[in-house]
């Protein structure tokens, strides 16, 4: 019998054709000894969190929420993130074949499990923001007419929002009468959901600001539940 010695365990692929880039992949890195970190994540939504739990939603509001079809976000509250739990996922994901490599076998995502965990729906239309060169005073005119305020510019970056500032504002209008016009209804519920979309479920990789592109498409309140929210672009 060979001794244990004699086995020489090898991270490629037994069959190179189909993954195919394995020699770039973080798992070579452990093989070879020189990774030893653990991954942090970047996250925009913390703060929105803090606020919910302060200050819930106004029952108004939260209908307007629901009939978006992005209730279900709002009500799995803020994600617990398991940084050590992510970087072994990241260790064992195989790009070319969207799995996950496990030793029991291979596993993915599915757009199934999205919309069972969290309640989007993933067919409608597609998310694909609106990329149209602006200027900050445009952006300015959108956030008044669909977010209730204007952002000072030095709030803008390019076309993206500090956190601060929606935080700033939504924090002036929690106490909504229960006679507030459906207007101004609707803009604080797009500013919840426009938190959500862009801090939450397509965030910006700086973690400090959320994409404007995405604000564009709340315009229309009638027309947001048509989206496939669950479907990441």
């Amino acid at each position: 019998m060979a001794s244990y010695s004699a086995y020489q365990l090898d991270p490629d692929p037994l069959e190179p054709s189909v993954l195919t880039q394995q020699h770039t992949h973080r798992s070579r890195d452990i093989w070879d000894g020189s990774v030893n970190m653990i991954l942090n994540t970047r996250r925009c939504d913390g703060k929105l969190w803090d606020l919910v739990k302060k200050y819930p939603i106004h029952p108004r509001v939260l209908e307007v929420i629901e009939l978006s079809r992005l209730y279900g976000v709002y009500r799995s509250n803020r994600p617990i993130i398991d940084c050590s739990w992510i970087t072994s996922l990241v260790e064992r994901w195989l790009p070319e074949t969207h799995t996950f490599h496990f030793r029991t076998g291979e596993a993915t995502i599915t757009l199934q499990d999205v919309e069972v965990l969290y309640g989007l729906p993933v067919n409608g239309d597609p998310i694909l923001g609106d990329e149209s060169m602006r200027t900050i005073r445009d952006w300015q005119n959108i956030c008044q007419r669909l977010l209730g305020f204007i952002p000072h510019p030095q709030d803008f970056n390019r076309s993206s929002l500090k956190v601060t500032a929606l935080n700033a504002h939504m924090l002036e209008q929690l106490q909504l009468p229960d006679l507030a016009t459906q207007d101004i209804i609707n803009q604080m519920a797009r500013c919840y959901m426009f938190w959500m979309i862009a801090g939450m479920m397509i965030v910006d990789t700086s973690g400090n600001y959320l994409k404007l592109m995405y604000l564009p498409m709340l315009e229309d309140l009638n027309v947001v539940s048509s989206y496939s929210w669950g479907v990441r672009p």
